[in-house]
Formats: structure tokens, C-alpha cells, sequence
């Protein structure tokens, strides 16, 4: 595995390029309307100023669409290279597996894993390219932003984002668990299901349809129960995050306002759009988190046959042209 990865190093330090590129390029916006707030009304020049402002804010929005497309292709076609080159050795490796080894999986498990645990791959490389790292970066250079315009309003965005970040974690682990738990629910449905079904003679032959109708939905009032709390807690934490960006939006305003009035109007903006913009990054970031769980299992399943060491000899098999037969 690592040496297909090894191939493609060129094309991922390029990809992280674009992407530190593209967020920069995201994160820059507010920076210019601070700039224009910050503008002294009264100069003469005023008019060209502010054109220059208007152009150089349309050009941040184009380069940002151009480089995004260069990055989403370059992205798509290299983690294609890749998965491309691990289903074929997968491929070859299973063709030389010993009969013996076979008995060791099922025809269904390798199927599965030149199939779905390969496209959870797609969603391994992707979701870390392009949800996790895109997103660290784009909050970094955020953070980045707020320390130039003023050190101290940034140091509490800073903690606001942090906080934020520690909530929308927590609970979405919690939701993760939660949702685990449906899909078992989900899964001991379906078997009880299709046992009842295979058995509907015996059903109506000893009268058991009270009983497995009660059955049944004692599993649906559990998994009912569950998803009630799974939209609890779904729904809970929007609250919390609202007031604690609540409460760094008015230390913010109460530093500038009260403690140090010397803040420009421009430089309060900025980490005030930059504390309210953090949410939904730090979201995806923590939602991929539990997403990406499911790839790594598939990648830990691939690599153990990629591992098995025992290989056919097919050279000691005999010619189909060699072999004589009547008819």
C-alpha cells in the first residue's frame, strides 16, 4: 500500500498546495471589507480607492473558483490513480492465494473488499483531503487573520472557536455511538424479520402471531427510543454553541467597547465574522472524524489480504492443450 502512495507523492504535495491556496483564498474576503472599513472616508482619492478594493475582492472570488477546480480535479484523479492501482494488486494477490487460503474467506468477503471496502477508500482519501485538511486550514488561516488584525480580540475568538470545537466533538462522538447502535437495532429487525418469515407456517400452525407481533415491536419501541435521543442530542448542542458564540461575541464587543476603544471598527468586524464562521468547518471536520471510522475498518480488511504470504504455484497445473479427452 504505502508504495502505490509513494508513486503519487508529487500529485499529494501538489493537492496540499491547492488546498492551502483555495483556503487562504476563502479566508481573505473579510480581510478586505476590514480594509474598507478601516478606510479614511475623507481622502481625496477615495473613489479609486474603493474601485481598487472592489477589484482586487472580485479577483480573490475568481482565482478562488479557478483554483478549487484545478484542486477538485487533481484531487479526483489522483485518489482514482491510486484506488486503481490497490484493486489491481488486490486483484492479483487474490489470483495467487493457495486453494488452502481460500477456505480462510468466504467468496462474498472478497468480493466485498475489491468492492465496497475499496470505494470506502475513495471516501478514506477524499474526506481526509478534502473535508479534514481543507477545513484545519481554512480555520487556521482564520485564526491567522484575527492576530493580525488585533492581538487580543483574537486571543478570545480564539478560545470561542476552541470551545466550540470541544462541544461539536463531544456530541458528535456521542451521536456516532447512538447511531451504532440503531444500525444493530436495524440489524436484529431484519433477522428477526426474515426467521418469521421462513417460519410463517409454524406461525399460524401454533397460533404464534400475537407473539411474534409482540416481538417484533418490542425491537421497534427500542430503536424508537434510541433515535428520540439521537434527535435529542442532534438537535441539543446548536443551542449550546449559540450561546457560547453568544458569549464571545460579547467579549468581544465589551473589550472593544469598554477596556480598549483604540480597536478600529474594521479589526472587530473581522473576528466577529470569523467567530460566527467557525461553526460550520469545525462541524465537517468532526462529522468526517466519525465517517472516516468506517474507511479505516476497510482499509485494515484490505490490508490482510494484501498481507497473506502463501502464494499459488501455477506453474505446476497442467495445460488444458496437453490434456486428451473423447468425446
Amino acid at each position: 500500500m504505502r508504495k502505490i502512495i509513494k508513486k503519487y507523492v508529487k500529485s499529494i504535495v501538489m493537492i496540499g498546495i491547492l488546498l492551502l491556496v483555495c483556503d487562504f483564498l476563502s479566508a481573505l474576503p473579510p480581510y478586505i471589507v476590514k480594509q474598507v472599513v478601516d478606510i479614511d472616508f475623507t481622502r481625496e482619492d477615495i473613489i479609486a480607492i474603493i474601485l481598487s478594493f472592489i477589484f482586487i475582492y472580485i479577483s480573490i472570488h475568481l482565482g478562488r473558483l479557478l483554483f478549487q477546480y484545478i484542486r477538485d480535479v487533481a484531487i479526483n484523479k489522483t485518489i482514482c490513480k491510486i484506488l486503481r492501482d490497490i484493486r489491481k494488486k488486490l486483484f492479483d494477490k487474490i489470483l495467487d492465494f493457495k486453494m488452502i487460503t481460500f477456505n480462510k474467506y468466504n467468496s462474498s468477503e472478497l468480493y466485498t473488499r475489491l468492492t465496497s471496502d475499496v470505494d470506502n477508500l475513495f471516501e478514506l482519501f477524499f474526506g481526509f483531503l478534502y473535508d479534514i485538511l481543507s477545513n484545519v486550514f481554512y480555520i487556521v488561516f482564520m485564526i491567522i487573520m484575527m492576530f493580525v488584525a488585533n492581538i487580543n480580540l483574537a486571543i478570545i475568538g480564539t478560545i470561542t472557536i476552541a470551545l466550540i470545537f470541544v462541544i461539536v466533538y463531544k456530541f458528535t462522538k456521542v451521536l456516532g455511538n447512538l447511531n451504532n447502535e440503531i444500525l444493530k437495532k436495524r440489524d436484529k429487525e431484519h433477522k428477526e424479520f426474515s426467521e418469521l418469515y421462513n417460519k410463517s407456517k409454524l406461525t399460524y400452525l401454533f397460533r404464534l402471531q400475537n407473539k411474534n407481533v409482540n416481538k417484533m415491536n418490542n425491537l421497534f419501541y427500542s430503536e424508537l427510543k434510541i433515535r428520540e435521543k439521537y434527535i435529542f442530542i442532534h438537535t441539543f448542542p446548536y443551542w449550546i454553541i449559540a450561546m457560547i458564540q453568544a458569549i464571545g461575541i460579547y467579549a468581544i464587543l465589551y473589550y472593544a467597547l469598554n477596556i480598549n476603544i483604540g480597536i478600529s471598527l474594521g479589526s472587530i468586524y473581522l473576528v466577529l465574522c470569523y467567530t460566527k464562521e467557525c461553526k460550520t468547518p469545525l462541524e465537517e471536520i468532526c462529522n468526517q472524524l466519525e465517517e472516516l471510522q468506517t474507511c479505516i475498518n476497510s482499509y485494515k480488511r484490505i490490508k490482510v489480504l494484501l498481507n497473506e504470504t502463501e502464494k499459488e504455484n501455477i506453474e505446476s497445473g497442467n495445460y488444458i492443450e496437453n490434456l486428451n479427452r473423447r468425446y
